[in-house]
């Protein structure tokens, strides 16, 4: 029913969006505005009147995105963004409502398995009251630990055809440091083939991402969020498989799946594998990775971007740990 009362209130050409993993979803919250899909494909995001964090955003994806934009390092940052598409303003209810425009980075898949991951230590800005600070620090008990926290998370069963029901905030709100490995494992398949890949792949964009970090004098990034998307449906990935000569099993089955950390990232025409550094799988198969079309990661939410000229370490830190999350999970897919 909750659902039916939202559309209800859409104007024409929009729907709600269907894929939002966390954040203000419309209909609901004080304000009943949020997060929607236009027509032409396009993912819009609500602006207020009066709020600067929404005046901050779009700020930023007008700056990163500016035709002539001279910077090297801000172009360099547009391939881990959606792209912005602009604003577009409408009437809801009576009000008048102006939103973002950004590229729906799931457009792509069938069924889409998303996940957002809120960055860093510190999720407040510098001139926050203490009442702020407060419920930002208690409401993630092992967040300034973790420097991650997961917002949420809407994974696709390809056995059951259909999509989890979804867990609660709170559970993710006790994940601790030696519990976040297994929080994130309820993002992955049931294939162990495929959630190889899709973490090898995911790695390597957290590794480029953190040498982007490395190099960039020019933003820090407040309570910014990862989206990671992969495609649900297992037969995109056998015939990404197929067409790459990727020797990889997709029967799940105990017999087939031995020595797993060998023969399932072997390319079919190899006899001795050259390893990765970065995710340790078969670099031919995670070369191959790189172009893959059946997963993606962007950075998302900017209302707390502001310019800064030193190492953005908050962000930086939890950008380490969950690439170390990451590779874990991963060695535990190869082993087991």
């Amino acid at each position: 029913m909750e659902s039916q009362k939202s559309s209800s209130s859409l104007p024409e050409g929009v729907e709600l969006f269907s894929h939002q993993a966390a954040g203000h979803k419309h209909g609901q919250g004080r304000l009943g505005i949020g997060v929607l899909k236009h027509k032409n494909g396009d993912v819009l995001k609500p602006m207020f009147d009066g709020d600067r964090r929404a005046s901050i955003e779009l700020s930023f994806y007008r700056n990163v995105f500016e035709t002539n934009q001279p910077d090297i390092l801000i172009k360099e940052l547009r391939c881990f963004l959606p792209e912005f598409h602009g604003i577009w303003e409408t009437n809801i209810e009576g009000k008048s409502v102006q939103y973002i425009c950004l590229e729906d980075v799931s457009k792509n898949f069938e069924n889409p398995s998303v996940l957002d991951v809120k960055m860093g230590c510190i999720t407040y800005d510098d001139d926050a009251n203490e009442d702020k600070i407060l419920s930002q620090s208690t409401k993630f008990k092992y967040g300034e630990a973790l420097g991650i926290r997961i917002l949420g998370m809407k994974v696709y069963n390809d056995d059951e055809n259909n999509y989890l029901p979804k867990i609660e905030k709170s559970f993710w709100r006790k994940l601790a440091p030696d519990t976040f490995t297994s929080g994130l494992n309820h993002f992955l398949t049931t294939n162990k083939h495929i959630n190889m890949l899709i973490l090898s792949g995911f790695i390597h964009k957290l590794v480029k991402l953190s040498d982007w970090f490395s190099r960039q004098r020019l933003f820090k990034f407040i309570g910014s969020s990862l989206l990671f998307v992969y495609e649900g449906t297992f037969l995109p990935w056998s015939s990404w498989s197929d067409e790459n000569h990727i020797n990889i099993d997709f029967s799940n089955s105990t017999e087939t799946a031995t020595h797993v950390d060998y023969n399932l990232c072997l390319n079919k025409a190899d006899a001795t594998p050259d390893f990765c550094d970065v995710c340790c799988l078969c670099r031919n198969v995670c070369s191959k990775l790189t172009d893959c079309h059946l997963y993606r990661v962007v950075m998302i939410d900017f209302s707390h971007c502001f310019p800064f000229h030193e190492e953005d370490t908050n962000y930086t830190f939890g950008l380490h740990k969950l690439i170390e999350y990451l590779r874990d999970l991963l060695k535990a897919q190869r082993e087991s």
